[in-house]
């Protein structure tokens, strides 16, 4: 669980950056991911915890699946039509 929470956290972080213009804009973070199990969605609640100490509001966009593919295709989609979330849990 620990290996979980320190590979979400630098991913969340990550992307959080490439976006941070338009998180700092809106003070919102909309996560794309697949992480809808009980202990994933136990570990992402204290990444949601931690930006919300950081006066952040934190949008789901949980796409069902735990292999990710799902999650690309709709990540892929709203690229598309230009409605991207802010981070996105990734494939390497």
């Amino acid at each position: 669980m620990r290996k979980f929470l320190s590979s979400a956290a630098v991913a969340v972080v990550m992307m959080a950056g490439l976006g941070a213009a338009q998180a700092a804009d809106v003070k919102e973070v909309q996560m794309l991911h697949w992480w809808t199990s009980g202990g994933e969605a136990a570990a992402l609640n204290v990444l949601k915890q931690d930006l919300s100490k950081e006066g952040f509001a934190w949008k789901d966009v949980p796409v069902a699946g735990g292999g990710g593919d799902a999650a690309m295709t709709a990540l892929k989609a709203m690229v598309a039509a230009g409605t991207y979330p802010t981070a996105s849990q990734m494939l390497g």
